[in-house]
């Protein structure tokens, strides 16, 4: 499969709306996803090609308030490869440009806020999807965290709040006057949740009327999918999230390189364990470490059996030895197709 022509970035290009794009290392980008975009998981999939990482969602708040656990969200792994953009919500636009610096001393690339998520405890404080009930006062916000970060800003939302309130058109518009460099739209209402299918079509016309990058996102669960969407609905890049948890590979696979077997599966699940170890204490590591054996394991025969064991395992040491144990006996198993019908994760927050 080729891969369509991306230009090469540079570190010393100036921030604006058609340059941050352009130092993207490829259009196939790692979707933010609450309570798994963090540090370690940004840095495997840097390590296996996604175009631009973005962090799960950061309560500004949290930041301004010195949460040590939401500091911790925002860390920068070394030696990036890409972009690197931190998730904002808040309903102060003050509060978004003073924890916008707080990132910026944090080292990421440009800060990204919030119009998308659907859960009713970020909603009722007026933020997430809830902004994209008044495109007029968006604008207005939007423009106020612009001027007043040092970092670029993009930004990801859904088409509307409900399919009777589509402002999917009107809010791009109020990004691009605001300044932003780029908008990520889940083809998703608020209403719809995680529910039936996103839809490209209205992805595609977002793209034919913007005047600034689109970037579209929803239920891309191969290569071939990620391919056809670029190309049959003109967006400048695609997000890919649910589909990097079954196959973390598909970033590598989007640029034309190749996946990895069962065993492949193994020595990932043990890498990460490497990096989970320099960053996080030994419950956390256990807590991660399981989800993503649990993941890189699913739709395999036997997968149900192993996901009920390796959550009563106590140790990090005791869930490799299981996961090596069940990759080794589907070893001659090719890897399982993420089918479109298939429910899978239906959550996350954008």
């Amino acid at each position: 499969m080729k891969s369509p022509a991306w230009p090469a970035g540079s570190v010393s290009v100036q921030p604006g709306p058609e340059n941050l794009i352009r130092k993207a290392r490829n259009p196939f980008w790692l979707a933010p996803m609450a309570g798994i975009t963090d540090l370690c998981f940004r840095q495997l999939m840097d390590q296996l090609g996604a175009g631009v990482l973005i962090s799960e969602l950061v309560s500004a708040k949290g930041l301004l308030h010195g949460s040590e656990k939401t500091h911790r969200m925002i860390r920068m792994h070394p030696q990036r490869g890409t972009l690197v953009g931190i998730q904002l919500f808040g309903e102060s636009a003050e509060d978004l440009i003073e924890a916008g610096h707080v990132v910026a001393r944090a080292g990421a690339d440009f800060i990204d806020i919030n119009l998308g998520c659907p859960v009713k405890k970020v909603v009722k404080k007026g933020c997430g999807a809830a902004l994209m009930r008044d495109p007029v006062y968006l604008e207005s916000y939007l423009t106020r965290i612009r001027k007043g970060v040092p970092l670029p800003l993009t930004v990801k939302m859904r088409t509307g709040w409900s399919d009777q309130e589509l402002t999917i058109h009107e809010c791009v518009q109020a990004a691009e006057q605001a300044g932003c460099e780029w908008v990520a739209v889940h083809g998703r209402t608020r209403a719809q949740g995680y529910e039936g299918k996103a839809d490209w079509n209205l992805i595609r016309e977002v793209r034919r009327r913007a005047r600034i990058p689109i970037i579209g996102n929803g239920d891309l669960r191969d290569p071939m999918r990620a391919h056809l969407r670029l190309e049959e609905t003109g967006v400048d890049a695609v997000m890919i999230g649910r589909g990097a948890l079954r196959n973390p590979w598909i970033f590598r696979e989007c640029t034309g390189g190749q996946g990895e077997g069962p065993l492949g599966r193994f020595h990932l699940l043990a890498g990460y364990h490497q990096l989970l170890r320099e960053q996080s204490d030994a419950r956390q590591t256990l807590i991660l470490l399981r989800k993503m054996a649990v993941w890189l394991a699913y739709g395999f025969t036997g997968a149900a059996g192993f996901r009920g064991g390796i959550f009563k395992l106590p140790t990090a040491s005791a869930v490799l030895d299981h996961a090596g144990e069940f990759f080794q006996s589907v070893a001659h198993l090719p890897p399982p197709r993420f089918e479109e019908t298939e429910a899978f994760m239906m959550g996350g927050h954008g």
